[in-house]
């Protein structure tokens, strides 16, 4: 029975309930609130492309410091405060199990009326396994992983963003010719 009710989570929900609206009635839009509205779909679709940006920064500064001897420096003296380091096996679990949940949140993730939520903090997760990693593999080998998992996710949820802002924006202009009628 929860499996049916996840289900009807996922399921694509329609844009706007008041989208269906007859054409001869008479809409409760102004031309303001619809060009407003397309204004906030164009901001929502570019914030995706903000965290890609914002995620490859962070990417390219783990690798530079993934080259150098600070890992090392670091792990040694971490290793002095709080003991042995876990393994690079038990971050590629922890970082599997949160690559799944991420992946089922983001293509669940979508209010009553199918509108996608992005959150910044989607950035940061992929990008706090970096030092994780660098403390416990000093060589920086996994770094091709860590990004590859993060650009996956951030790119999936920005192209379902994308998705909606298109369709909710081609609803928004048909709302504006009809009011212009």
């Amino acid at each position: 029975m929860s499996g049916h009710h996840l289900i009807e989570h996922i399921k694509a929900k329609p844009i706007r309930e008041s989208a269906q609206v007859a054409t001869g009635s008479e809409l409760p839009w102004s031309r303001e609130q619809v060009a407003k509205n397309v204004e906030q779909l164009h901001v929502l679709s570019r914030r995706g492309l903000w965290g890609v940006v914002l995620f490859l920064g962070l990417s390219s500064v783990a690798l530079a410091l993934s080259q150098g001897t600070l890992p090392c420096v670091a792990q040694t003296e971490l290793e002095q405060i709080i003991g042995p380091l876990p393994s690079a096996d038990l971050l590629n679990l922890v970082l599997g199990v949160s690559w799944l949940s991420a992946l089922v949140l983001i293509v669940g993730r979508r209010g009553s009326d199918g509108r996608p939520g992005y959150r910044w903090h989607n950035v940061g997760l992929p990008a706090v396994f970096y030092p994780l990693y660098a403390f416990c593999d000093t060589t920086g080998s996994y770094f091709p992983v860590v990004f590859l998992a993060g650009l996956v996710l951030l790119l999936l949820e920005h192209a379902f963003v994308v998705c909606y802002t298109a369709k909710a924006i081609k609803e928004e202009t048909t709302r504006l010719e009809r009011l212009r009628d």
